[in-house]
């Protein structure tokens, strides 16, 4: 199993990432790791070497936009990044949701889509539907409006990735189930589910990947 993380479509399929970034001051190794596949590429560049049941494709990490220098490379601006040396104040911010954001992430979700039907990987795709959640398991509430806004925009990628895979290539878990955990060990957020969220998830993809592919 690997783990490719913290990466817009848009960046994890450009040409080039950041230039001048020094990833070496990110303490955790896992991190740094992330990063360095990030700006490098490494999942365009290693899908046609990929040996996978199944690719499950997540799209919470959309939430960060873009960060795209003068040379067109580009980065996913993550907590994980911002963390390392040579992140130039030059930089041009692109904000999730605006239109260049969406190109750019049109032009990835082609690529990627060309690049995994070349592989031969097309059909073993499964996409969390994943949303936002509105409220924690304690009662307390998320930013409705930050929720709402990223779920519109999540739910607009996923249509667009329904113009190239089957319907039983998605899953999505009940709505009741999307609610935070408010002792998740990764902290409180909006996608960072109650453990039944979770097991749920397992499930679903378990009999999504047993289902007859096209």
């Amino acid at each position: 199993m690997d783990y490719y993380a913290r990466s817009s479509l848009a960046s994890a399929f450009a040409d080039h990432g950041l230039q001048g970034v020094e990833t070496s001051t990110i303490p955790s190794p896992f991190q740094r790791r992330m990063v360095d596949r990030d700006l490098g590429k490494h999942f365009w560049r290693d899908l046609a070497d990929v040996q996978a049941d199944v690719i499950v494709v997540d799209l919470v990490d959309e939430r960060y936009g873009l960060l795209v220098d003068d040379r067109s490379g580009v980065g996913t601006p993550s907590a994980e990044l911002l963390r390392a040396d040579g992140i130039s104040p030059d930089l041009h911010r692109v904000v999730p949701g605006s239109i260049d954001f969406l190109m750019a992430w049109e032009a990835g979700r082609r690529r990627f889509m060309a690049e995994a039907r070349a592989a031969g990987l097309a059909d073993r795709i499964v996409v969390h539907q994943a949303r936002w959640a509105e409220r924690c398991a304690d009662g307390t509430q998320f930013d409705y409006q930050a929720s709402a806004d990223a779920n519109h925009l999540l739910e607009y990628m996923y249509g667009r990735l329904r113009q190239d895979l089957a319907p039983n290539q998605f899953v999505r878990v009940p709505a009741h189930l999307v609610v935070g955990d408010p002792d998740h060990r990764w902290g409180r957020s909006p996608v960072h589910y109650v453990e039944e969220y979770y097991r749920t998830f397992l499930d679903l993809l378990d009999r999504a990947t047993a289902s007859p592919r096209r």
